[in-house]
């Protein structure tokens, strides 16, 4: 079995299909203004999500609402830690994490990006972060003591890296996105057996927690069968 973990409070307050989901998953990760969402937003669904028993982390971004955070942007290290602090700083007692977009990205790939991150996480006393099972960060993390929950994701396409890793296919290109419940769950069959088919070669991939974005055309529908899944599986 797989956490179901979704990215919430990406449109607002009281968005119809957020307040929904809440329902069928075990974390969310919510928009902190980075990105997306406000104080009035992550106010309403740190509090949604306490009274459905859903864990929560902060879902830090770089910050870039034009492009939705989905894109690397030059920014002075000064400028990009100081705007986690801000974001940060609407999570009072909270201490996990889940980069959103192109940070989330970035730290797979760029050293020097992974240790500002990991350093700033120490300093605010950051107990777990959600990741990716393959990338430099997730190693940084290790050796400065943070729990790491390995993730994938249910209604994303998977390509292979240049190291045969699995990564994400780029958002826009063919396959990108899975759009049938079916296919999705068949997918989270797969990850949940520590495994995913990519190219007709069968490729280790051991996760943790399994992400469905609430912007997914899907997501509601999906998270009601892989919450479905899971009460089966605990029988």
């Amino acid at each position: 079995m797989l956490l179901i973990n979704c990215d919430l409070g990406e449109r607002g307050v009281a968005n119809v299909i957020d307040d929904q989901l809440v329902k069928y998953i075990d974390m969310a990760n919510i928009a902190c203004g980075g990105h997306a969402g406000s104080k009035e937003s992550v106010d309403y669904y740190r509090n949604l999500c306490k009274k459905n028993n859903v864990k929560i982390t902060a879902h830090i971004s770089y910050p870039d609402k034009e492009n939705f955070g989905r894109k690397v942007i030059l920014i002075e290290d000064s400028k990009l830690l100081k705007s986690f602090d801000e974001q940060f700083a609407l999570f009072d007692g909270v201490k996990a994490i889940k980069p959103h977009g192109a940070l989330y990205n970035e730290l797979n790939v760029n050293q020097s990006l992974a240790k500002l991150f990991i350093n700033w996480c120490v300093k605010n006393d950051i107990k777990e972060l959600v990741l990716s099972p393959f990338g430099i960060v997730k190693k940084i993390a290790i050796e400065n003591g943070i729990k790491v929950l390995g993730e994938s994701f249910a209604e994303r396409g998977y390509m292979l890296d240049n190291y045969g890793n699995p990564t994400l296919i780029p958002r826009g290109q063919p396959q990108a996105e899975i759009h049938d419940v079916g296919l999705a769950a068949m997918q989270y069959d797969q990850l949940k057996e520590g495994f995913l088919n990519i190219n007709s070669k069968k490729i280790e991939f051991i996760s943790d927690t399994i992400c469905i974005h609430s912007d997914s055309k899907i997501s509601l529908e999906l998270a009601k069968e892989l919450k479905r899944r899971n009460k089966k599986d605990d029988k």
